[in-house]
């Protein structure tokens, strides 16, 4: 490790040279108050510098009762990631006047809590990854401009968002014990017998861009006969609505808050922020949201459950309800233990029977959906169908945002159900080439990952912030070399997001990525046109 008067040395020796003059501090530092970790510097004043900078646990002062299990710790993380974002967008956004450098960037937090590896806190320290400009004036070093950049952009934002002193205990505990509390919830679902809990209070409606709660939005509430009361670590027992496992069907007229409860449902998969709304609609993990895809490829998909016989389905493009029996099926595949459909999204025949269709081998999801609570996989579907209400095991009626239970006569005679068959997949068929990338995948959207030169659209991925999608991308990247045939979907998609987000002290964390689901980077890697699995019962 290099002392603060060699990094002072080294910028004035290469002060007015070319840019490339400017690869002499790649190196760690120890400054004052913090070690400056220059991991890559950028070519030219048109890239990008990547840094870290480490604060040692008993200067930053948090408290060891802030990240004393995963759950304190991975909130704890997040809470850093906004606040250092706060400081770097207040203090470093634009470059050094008189230079073209000087930002600082670290993505934009949403309202999702997640595991987000910019930050890593351990008993000895705390510590950022982040990418700086480095400042230039017409193409040549500007030692000046760089130590304002290191001496006063990145230390006050180091200051403001590193040190226990820098927080109101308050506002931090908050965030801390929510997150907790919400995985506490979420942890006795099953043992409770519930899919979903929808604390009553709850604003499910969202502003346009989801950063925050409608204005002037309906609190949820539901009748006292779907209101349990769960003990939760910290604070008062929290009161909701336990939505209960196997099938239940969402009724109401419109716009009454039935598809922004299945939403909030889906989002509940992750913990949210104090203020969003939703810190207490809380899911089972891995809640799986299926839409009608129609066009979407499918590779060695067994379907059975929805076309009697059809256990693999190979096809470059299905239509319409065969791309939901296809989604549900990988769903289940990769774990999911909670399928949520919305019939304004869906295909009518894959929610219920066709008229006088009783020849018709497509069995709708509201025929084996009861089955299927049976086998431990819920379903929340939002319809208005009457076969459908009738076929579930639970029917709520919405109004308002107020729900109530329905008394519907419940008529037997549903179908049978298979969890599906596992598949391998196997990397041999997919383009990864793009240009002189032999391996080039990249985030392109929140829901859309460019594999090679082909754009894969992924419109129910649980992507609610780019930093997911990065990583699913990276996680895709790193999937080509485990897909050989050995290990199931599942596997290897958990073993590249484990990969992805893997913490090295020598080069930092998995800078600017959140931890994505393995089932969503399956969801990828399943409407690739180029996908071959094996099937394997």
């Amino acid at each position: 490790m290099a002392t603060e008067e060699v990094l002072r040395k080294t910028l004035r020796n290469a002060d007015g040279k070319p840019f490339a003059k400017y690869k002499g501090i790649t190196n760690n530092f120890q400054l004052e108050d913090f070690e400056l970790l220059v991991d890559e510097v950028q070519n030219d004043r048109a890239g990008h510098s990547r840094m870290r900078v480490r604060v040692p646990m008993r200067a930053a002062g948090f408290p060891e009762d802030t990240y004393s299990n995963r759950s304190r710790e991975i909130a704890l993380r997040d809470l850093i990631v906004r606040r250092f974002w706060e400081s770097a967008r207040t203090h470093a956004r634009s470059p050094i006047p008189r230079t073209d450098g000087g930002e600082i960037y670290i993505p934009r937090p949403g309202q999702e809590i997640l595991e987000r590896g910019s930050v890593a806190v351990t008993q000895h320290f705390v510590e950022v990854s982040f990418t700086a400009d480095l400042p230039s004036s017409g193409g040549k070093v500007n030692a000046q401009a760089t130590e304002e950049l290191i001496y006063s952009r990145i230390a006050r934002v180091v200051s403001e968002s590193m040190f226990f002193r820098a927080y109101k205990a308050s506002k931090l505990y908050n965030h801390i014990q929510t997150s907790e509390n919400a995985d506490h919830i979420r942890s006795v679902l099953p043992g409770m017998g519930l899919a979903a809990f929808v604390a009553t209070g709850s604003i499910l409606p969202r502003r346009d861009d989801d950063l925050a709660p409608a204005v002037d939005a309906v609190p949820f509430d539901c009748d006292d006969s779907l209101k349990v009361s769960i003990e939760v670590p910290n604070g008062e027992p929290i009161e909701g609505m336990g939505l209960p496992s196997g099938f239940t069907v969402v009724t109401g007229r419109s716009r009454c808050g039935k598809s922004v409860l299945a939403d909030a449902v889906f989002a509940g998969a992750y913990n949210h922020i104090p203020g969003d709304g939703r810190e207490y609609v809380v899911s089972l993990p891995d809640a799986a949201y299926v839409m009608s895809e129609d066009g979407r490829p499918s590779d060695s998909v067994d379907v059975s459950a929805a076309i009697g016989g059809e256990t693999s389905l190979q096809s470059a493009s299905v239509p319409a309800p065969v791309s939901e029996a296809v989604s549900v099926s990988e769903a289940v595949e990769t774990g999911s233990g909670l399928i949520i459909l919305d019939e304004e999204y869906s295909s009518p025949c894959y929610i219920r029977c066709a008229y006088l269709a009783e020849d018709d081998d497509f069995v709708p999801l509201s025929k084996v959906a009861g089955a299927m609570g049976a086998a431990g996989i819920s379903v929340l579907m939002v319809s208005g169908d009457r076969s459908a209400a009738e076929a579930a095991d639970n029917v709520l009626v919405m109004g308002g945002f107020r729900i109530r239970r329905a008394d519907v006569q419940r008529i037997s005679g549903g179908c049978p159900y298979d969890k599906p068959a596992v598949r391998y997949p196997v990397s041999k068929n997919i383009v990864y080439e793009k240009g002189r990338k032999e391996v080039s995948v990249t985030a392109q959207g929140i829901r859309t990952v460019e594999i090679g030169e082909y754009k894969v659209n992924v419109p129910v991925a649980g992507f609610f912030d780019m930093a997911q999608t990065r990583a699913a991308a990276d996680a895709v990247a790193l999937a080509r070399d485990l897909m050989d045939g050995s290990r199931s979907m599942a596997e290897v998609c958990r073993q590249a997001v484990d990969a992805v987000m893997a913490y090295d002290p020598e080069n930092g964390g998995s800078m600017h990525r959140a931890r994505p689901r393995p089932m969503d980077v399956a969801a990828i890697l399943n409407r690739h046109p180029q996908m071959l699995c094996i099937q394997k019962r």
